[in-house]
Formats: structure tokens, C-alpha cells, sequence
């Protein structure tokens, strides 16, 4: 399958799963939804207990501490509101790549299925940025929360490219950090394969991560950690001159793996100095289980 099928992507939205959104942030938003909101107000959770003041409601009244301090108190409650999600996919051309499995490509497409349903599931809204080969290179969907509006995302990310476009992450990340509300949770889908590549990556993501919670998804084949003696090989560079690799070059196989080194020494610092979550799948990767436990993991360190 050289492309994700847009009904498996849909049928993602009944699997059963344990995937939760993690965030360290607030809810602000002033629409209702299934996330604890900064407001205290009639709600479906308690929170607190203060004096009565003339003019509160007497229904919130809890009698019980009224009756043991002999003065009326009221109940507070925290309001549930909704999140705006954020799924950004990396549509590059070096995306549909895979020797295992599956393209990368395909995998990152049923990460976002997997992360949409589940907002749309807790009536959250579900955005998304999709760079790269889709039509002007950038192509943002407004956040909302019906599933007509995500099944249009699904199917962007379905169809075969009809334009093609080189979109560095750096240029998403600002795209993004534009375009996202503030206190949005942010999913960067990609296999981060350029970030050796530019030195003001860090400034863009420092300053997205300072207005929204972000999470970093890497996917990678195991031909990008090294490449295996195959005789000569055609590859596409960037300007779509084609170039031809001897793989049985004992120093070019080497050099093809300490630059696979050197990008990821530079995402692991960077993520690391800027407190980004990391979660890193294969293309082999069973998707459901392997992002459900990465999450999990994630909110459980974000608890600490």
C-alpha cells in the first residue's frame, strides 16, 4: 500500500482505546467540554468550599459545613471546557519512504486518525497543519469538532499528491505558532530528519512551546539508522536531481550513519533543553498500543 486508505483511517474513530491527550496547561476556552478549565462556576466537578456572599446562588449551598460552622457556605465547581487540538503531519516527500512494514507516511496519517477521533471522542477541537506535498505546501484546518469536518482532514492526508513542495519544519513550526490558539496542545507528526539541517529550530519551537503544550512524534524506518550493502541506488535530493550511492562503500555506508547520529543528538538536546515531550515509532511499530503507552507516559511525568 503506497498510501494510507482513507476508511481505515476512518474506522480508526470506533477502535478502543486508552489514549488520553496529556497537558500540563489550563483550559481557557469559554465552550463546554470534557478538560478542567481555570473558571470556577457551576460545573460537574467540586472544587472548594468559601463564605456565603449575598447574591450566590442558595442551590450550591452546602449545608453540611454550614451546619457545622454555624455559617452558610457555598460549594464551588470546576467547569469542564474544551481543548483545541493541534495535529500537524509532515506530507514531505521523504515521508513516503519505508522498508519495514510500512511508509512512513502511513503510519503518521493513522497517528493523526488515532489522535482526531480521540479529541473529537471528549469534544475537543481538532485542527491540523499538514506541510509539504499538499496543495501551496501549507494547508491548515480550522479547528472544530464534527466529524464531517475531520473526515475532510482524513481524506487530504489519503489522496495521492497532485503538487509537490519542500516545507522545512522550521517554516511549520511558524505557520503554527501563528495559527494555534494559546494553550493548545500541539503534535508535531514527522521523521525530524532535517534537524541537524537548521539552527533556528530551536527558536521556533521555543517559542510555540512557551504559548501551547507541545509533543514531538518521530517516525523513522530502520533504513534511515543505516544503510545495508545493495549495490548502487538512485535517491531524489531536495531539488529533485537524482542521485546515485554506491552501498557497498564501507566509509559511505559510515558516513550515512553518523549523520543519522548527528540528527538525532540534535533533537534529543533540543527537545531535552526545551522540556518537548519525545515519542519515537517505526515504521514496524504497532501504532495503537506503542502512542497510547508513549502518551501515558508522558502524562504520568507531567503529574510529577
Amino acid at each position: 500500500m503506497l498510501y494510507p486508505d482513507f476508511h481505515d483511517l476512518v474506522a480508526f474513530k470506533n477502535h478502543k482505546s486508552h489514549l488520553t491527550h496529556p497537558s500540563s496547561r489550563l483550559v481557557k476556552s469559554t465552550v463546554a467540554g470534557n478538560h478542567h478549565s481555570p473558571f470556577r462556576g457551576q460545573g460537574l466537578e467540586f472544587d472548594a468550599v468559601r463564605e456565603y456572599v449575598p447574591g450566590d446562588d442558595i442551590r450550591n449551598i452546602d449545608w453540611r459545613v454550614t451546619a457545622r460552622t454555624g455559617a452558610p457556605h457555598l460549594k464551588l465547581f470546576k467547569e469542564e471546557r474544551e481543548r483545541h487540538i493541534v495535529i500537524c503531519v509532515d506530507m514531505n516527500t521523504a515521508m513516503r519512504f519505508g522498508t519495514r512494514n510500512t511508509f512512513k507516511s502511513i503510519q503518521a496519517a493513522r497517528i493523526a486518525a488515532l489522535l482526531g477521533w480521540k479529541g473529537i471522542a471528549h469534544q475537543d477541537r481538532v485542527s491540523a497543519c499538514l506541510f509539504g506535498d499538499v496543495p501551496n505546501g501549507i494547508q491548515f484546518f480550522a479547528p472544530k469538532r464534527t466529524r464531517k469536518s475531520f473526515c475532510a482532514l482524513l481524506k487530504m492526508l489519503a489522496e495521492p499528491p497532485v503538487e509537490q513542495h519542500r516545507i522545512a519544519l522550521e517554516e511549520a513550526l511558524q505557520h503554527v505558532s501563528q495559527a494555534a490558539h494559546t494553550g493548545a496542545l500541539v503534535y508535531f507528526i514527522s521523521d525530524f530528519m532535517d534537524m541537524a539541517q537548521n539552527s533556528q529550530h530551536e527558536a521556533s519551537m521555543s517559542r510555540l512551546n512557551k504559548r501551547c503544550d507541545v509533543i514531538f512524534i518521530a517516525i523513522n524506518d530502520q533504513a534511515d539508522k543505516a544503510m545495508y550493502p545493495m549495490g548502487t541506488i538512485g535517491f531524489c535530493a531536495n531539488d529533485k536531481e537524482k542521485i546515485y550511492v554506491n552501498t557497498e562503500s564501507m566509509s559511505g555506508r559510515e558516513a550515512y550513519a553518523n549523520q543519522w547520529k548527528e540528527n538525532r543528538k540534535q533533537l534529543y538536546s533540543t527537545t531535552s533543553r526545551l522540556k518537548i515531550p519525545l515519542i519515537e515509532l517505526t515504521t514496524e511499530s504497532d501504532i495503537q498500543r506503542d502512542l497510547t503507552l508513549g502518551l501515558k507516559n508522558i502524562a504520568r511525568r507531567k503529574t510529577r
